[in-house]
């Protein structure tokens, strides 16, 4: 009798990650692999709201410099 898999269950050995061939250890490995998911989130864009976030911020810092400036002299 040939065995059968439920539609709804992921196979036996889902999430089991292993190294690929050419890895020389496991810590190769992982390195690789980081390196990958680094240089992935590197490419991706910087959505708006952040962008906007960010320059207030920035808007914010230069206008407590200048009011810092002004109360030294």
């Amino acid at each position: 009798m040939a065995s059968k898999t439920l539609p709804n269950r992921p196979a036996p050995d889902f999430g089991i990650i292993r190294p690929a061939a050419g890895a020389k250890s496991k810590e190769d490995w992982i390195g690789s692999q980081l390196k990958q998911v680094y240089d992935e989130a590197l490419s991706e864009d910087i959505p708006d709201d952040m962008l906007e976030l960010l320059s207030a911020l920035d808007d914010k810092e230069v206008s407590e410099q200048d009011a810092d400036e002004e109360a030294a002299e």
